[in-house]
Formats: C-alpha cells, structure tokens, sequence
C-alpha cells in the first residue's frame, strides 16, 4: 500500500516528482523511488508502505527482469501467490527478486499485457511505462477502492494518489467547483468523477488507459466477469456459495509480513470477518472500536457498539482496545482537514482516523473492515423505507406526508433517531419516486442548499443521480437502490474517507467483503434473496448462523457516526469562528444571511441542520487551507 504519482507528457521530467511525493509521504513511509524515463515523455514515483515482502526486493517503481517495463503501484494484490504459480506453469521459470505481489503483477504484464490484469483480484492503482512501446497504461480497480486523481493541462497528464500532489505543480490551473460544494452539502460527499476543482477528476475504475506523450491512445475496459456469474436463485445454494467466497476472500486478505487488526462494531459485518479471520490462522491479537459517553449518544441516540464488540472479542480470544471519544474531537477538525481534500464530511471518517491513529501506535500497519456488505447484500433502512411506500396507497402517503410537520426536530433522549427517522421518511412520502429516491441519500433539500450559495449553481446537486436512476433497468427497487449505493455512496464516500484517513496514518485499510471473488458470487444472488420480509442482509445472516452468535447477527442495524449534535451545542466556538458574517462575506462562496438562518434554527431546535452545520464547518476549514474564494 503506497501513493503513487505518474505524468506522461512531452517534457514530463520538468515537474517535480519529489514535491508530488513529499505531500503524500504519510501513504508510504517506509521507502521512496521515482523514475524518468530517458525519452523525458514519462515519470513515474512511489512512496511504499511494506506490507508484502519487507525487503528492499519490493522497492518501487519496480523493473520487470527484461527492463522494458516500469511500475508505480499502490494496493494489494490478494491473488498474488496463485497469479504467480500459474505464470510459472504457462511460461516456465521466471528468475524472481522478491517475494512481493507488484513483482507478480509487472512480470505478468511484460508476458500477457494488458489480459493479465484482468486477472487481478485486489485493490489498487497503477502505472505502467513501456520504454519500448513508450506508452504508459494506467489503472484503477474495478471497484474504486483506491483512489487515483487525474488533470489534463499544458499537452500532458498528471495523475496522483491524492489531490494535494497534483496541487505542489505550480504550472497546474485549478479552478474551485462550487456545485461539488453545494454536493457535498447534500450527500456529505462530491460523487466521482468529479472533485472540488473544475480541472481534476478521479480516474475511472476498471479501465486501462494508455497514454502516448500524454496523449489517450485507448481505453480498455477490464473486469466485466464480475457481473457475468450464472445467477444463484435457490436460497441454500446461494448460502454455500456465499459462505464458501466470504472465507476464501478473508482467507486471502489476512496474508501479510506486518501484524493485522480488526475494526470491530460488534455488528454484523466486522464481527464476521473478525470471526473468519480469526479462524483462518492468522495471527490476529486485538482489533479496535470506539466508545462515547452516554450523554452524547443520549442525544443522537449512537448504538451501544462497545457492549456487542466485546461479546465478539471475548468469543473470539483476542483483546479489545478502546478507543474513548469526547466532544473534544471535533477540535481535530483543522488538522484532519488537508486529508478530507475530496470533499467529504460524514463523521464516521473521524471515527476511521481515531481507530488508525490508535492501531498504528500499537505498531499496526493492516485493518480488515466490514465495509461493501450493506451495499451488495442490502443492508440500509432506505430499501425499506422504499419498498414501503411504492406499495402504499396514494391518499396514505398523503396523509403520512402532512404529519411530519407536527413531529419535533429533536427529541431529547433515546426515541431522538426513531424520530428523526419517522420524519423524514414522512416528510418524502408524498414525493414523485425520483425526488424521494434522492431525497433518501440527501441531508438537505435542493430549496435550502441553493439558498446557501451567493450566486446560482450552474447545476443542483444530483442531477448525475438522476441520470444514472433512468438509465437503471426497471425491477425491485432493492437492485435500484443497491446500484445507487455502489456508485456513490460506496464508492465516493465510504471507500474514499477510509482510505485517506487509514492511510493519513500509515495503515492500510483492506475491504474482503469487496474481494473480486465475493463480489461476484453476491452479484449473482437475487435481491429477494438478501432483502426478505423485515430483514435486511437475509441470506448473509443465514450463512452466518453456524458461526455467529444469534444476537450478533439479529441486533438492530447501526451506524459508524460520531454523537455529532452532541458535541455541536459543545462547540459553539468553532462554528463562531468558521461562520461569522464577515469570514463568509469576504470568502464570497456562501450566503452569510441563510447560515445564520439554519444556525438559528439548529440552537432554537426549530430544525435538525446538524449535518449541513458539520459540512460548512468541514468546507469552511479546508477551503481556509487551500486559499479559495469565490474568484
């Protein structure tokens, strides 16, 4: 696991790749290697987090044994020792240097080419420079899992594991986006491909790119076997495969040369890939949650996660570590800030940062997390919620839809989230199907978001959303919601903040329930398979019963958030500091008389503005950091 950069361009070696690496050394703080190739039409760099093959055999960019290929990646390859034994059979011995899996992966290309990373079954983003051919491919995985960010200016393109490379070349224009801005405020996060600024975008996942001088010579689409399984229809057949790809996938990603943690909830997800992992062999001594007190969860009514990890660790034998949070946190704000530069604001990446930064001290460089399971095997409320009222009566929506008005915005104690809940679900009852679908993933209302802007948007938020919601088959809105999540919650949002705020601190996050193999079999289970009667994930609990305890596996679904109103009404002073009049007037993005509206209504408990509050706070910071304003 590393960060990567890559330029191909006609005069590639006038851009400092050491300022590129320099901005990103937190990814990889173990080795560092750039190369430029003799024509001067490409540069490659890496900054390396070992994990497979600690030796100075893994060093990168990294020759294949002809010396015609380079490469720079970043991520784990999990399929690595097979791809390697099945080269060996097809092509006979290759006088291998290491151990590690970039070895695999470049020694496969120079013999198979692009095929062969068709193959792979991981998470990563790479370039690859043929000195022969000179052309440099690039690729991200099919899922999105790691990140590459890419910008087309003066003949060439540049590309990065974080933004903050591409902003140290001076050369670069960058332009803010203020409807990522006004997305970010609806969804908490700017959906791929775009970012905050106009120039730069996210590489598309599962497509080999190649590049001449800079120059797109072709674009070649990988890992369409994903979705191309025969579909699994039978309820016990979809059990034994289900549970035969999950150990396999967690099998796989417990493999490494440095110790391996767990994130642990205590829900289902974590709890059963802490169970496979532990199961597996592996060396698995601890795993880590977070705690808060009661009078914040009071407020947001935060599930009692501490309660149900523990009953996992102790099944399991392993210790527990504790992560105490307190209002104070939020306090971290302006430091964590250069690592949420892709226009995220969920609170769960702070839990995230606070359980790595934990895990790394205790000498931690691999977490294994419950991540992809809700989006594939259909696991949020909202697939409910919808199924729901597509079969409700129209005068009953109505009706439901007229008694949202009468519920309060917050209600004190532990009825607070039910609450919140109830209210919003009746406040879309009466929507057109796709203004509640996108109402579902939005924290705001398109009327209240537009408001906050001092000039109008070029375009309003979920309109991409929109786009993708037609061109979706019709069917189960289970498959339609699912899709949705894959696409832009999963991918813009939940991968993207576990990945900048693990590896902020050196650790590499791994996702199994995202492994290829996995992946695959869940696509081919019907979603009247993982969405039954009331319960969510159905067929994944039921292939989790022989091993998991019946409370874990039946306990109410829960969050990965912070008790972020909470600490709001704690916090007074950062929100003083960051959205005074005058700050946002001068900035002259924002409208300083509508967030001193929402502001009012929030203290008053007139309206629930708490995660709209927590987006222009997060914005306010990073935006301070980057120098932007309006013009």
């Amino acid at each position: 696991m590393c960060g990567i950069v890559a330029i191909s361009a006609p005069d590639a070696r006038r851009f400092s790749l050491d300022a590129m690496l320099d901005v990103i050394a937190h990814r990889g703080p173990d080795d560092r290697g750039s190369h430029v190739s003799d024509g001067g039409d490409a540069a490659l760099g890496q900054n390396r987090l070992s994990i497979i093959d600690l030796s100075c055999a893994g060093h990168q960019p990294m020759w294949d044994h002809s010396r015609r290929y380079v490469i720079s990646y970043n991520g784990e390859t999990y399929n690595f020792a097979a791809l390697r034994a099945e080269l060996e059979a097809r092509h006979g011995a290759i006088p291998w240097t290491g151990s590690s899996d970039t070895e695999v992966v470049i020694e496969g290309f120079a013999r198979e080419g692009i095929p062969f990373l068709d193959k792979l079954n991981g998470i990563f983003a790479l370039a690859i420079y043929d000195t022969a051919d000179q052309v440099m491919h690039v690729l991200r995985d099919p899922l999105g899992i790691k990140p590459l960010v890419a910008t087309e200016q003066h003949g060439g393109i540049f590309f990065c594991s974080e933004i903050k490379g591409l902003l140290t070349l001076p050369a670069l224009q960058r332009t803010l986006r203020r409807e990522s801005l006004a997305e970010q405020l609806a969804f908490m996060y700017v959906p791929e491909p775009h970012t905050l600024y106009h120039e730069f975008h996210k590489v598309e996942p599962g497509v080999c790119f190649t590049y001449r001088a800079g120059k797109l010579l072709a674009r070649t689409p990988l890992f369409a076997w994903l979705n191309n399984a025969q579909p699994i229809t039978g309820e016990a057949e979809a059990i034994e495969a289900l549970r035969h790809a999950f150990t396999a996938a967690v099998d796989r990603q417990v493999v490494a040369d440095v110790p391996v943690s767990l994130f642990l909830s205590g829900g289902l997800d974590s709890s059963a890939v802490a169970d496979q992992a532990v199961r597996s062999g592996a060396s698995i001594h601890d795993a880590y949650t977070i705690a808060f007190s009661d009078a914040d969860r009071s407020l947001d009514a935060q599930s009692d996660d501490l309660h149900y990890a523990q009953i996992m660790a102790d099944r399991l034998g392993i210790d527990l570590k504790v992560i105490e949070a307190d209002s104070d946190f939020l306090s971290m704000l302006p430091d964590l800030a250069g690592f949420m530069e892709d226009g995220f604001s969920d609170p769960a990446a702070i839990n995230t940062w606070l359980i790595c930064a934990g895990a790394r001290k205790q000498g931690i460089k691999v977490m294994l997390s419950g991540q992809g399971a809700d989006e594939f095997l259909g696991g949020y409320r909202r697939y409910f919620a919808e199924r729901a009222l597509q079969r409700m009566p129209g005068f009953v929506r109505s009706a439901l839809s007229a008694t949202s008005g009468m519920l309060p915005a917050n209600l004190p104690g532990k009825f607070n989230a039910l609450n919140r809940r109830f209210k919003r679900f009746a406040n879309l009852a009466a929507q057109p199907p796709r203004d509640r679908i996108l109402g579902m993933y939005s924290w705001a209302t398109p009327a209240t978001i537009g408001g906050l802007f001092a000039a109008p948007l070029a375009s309003h938020p979920g309109e991409q959303f929109q786009a993708l919601l037609d061109g979706l088959p019709p069917g189960d809105c289970v498959d339609t919601l699912m899709a949705i999540d894959r696409q832009y919650d999963l991918l813009s949002l939940n991968l993207t903040y576990t990945d900048r705020m693990s590896m902020a601190v050196g650790v590499e996050a791994r996702v199994p329930f995202l492994d290829f193999d996995l992946v695959r079999v869940m696509n081919a289970i019907p979603a009247s398979l993982k969405v039954k009667g009331r319960q969510g994930k159905y067929i994944f609990k039921k292939a989790m019963e022989p091993q998991l305890p019946h409370e874990i596996i039946y306990r109410s679904k829960a969050g990965f958030g912070l008790p972020i109103r909470a600490w709001m009404d704690k916090r007074n002073d950062l929100l003083n500091r960051y959205l005074n009049r005058a700050r946002i007037e001068a900035q002259g993005i924002f409208n300083a008389d509508a967030i001193e509206r929402i502001r009012g209504e929030q203290a008053a408990g007139a309206a629930d503005h708490a995660n709209t509050l927590l987006t222009l706070l997060t914005q306010q910071i990073s935006l301070e950091k980057l120098g932007a304003s309006a013009t």
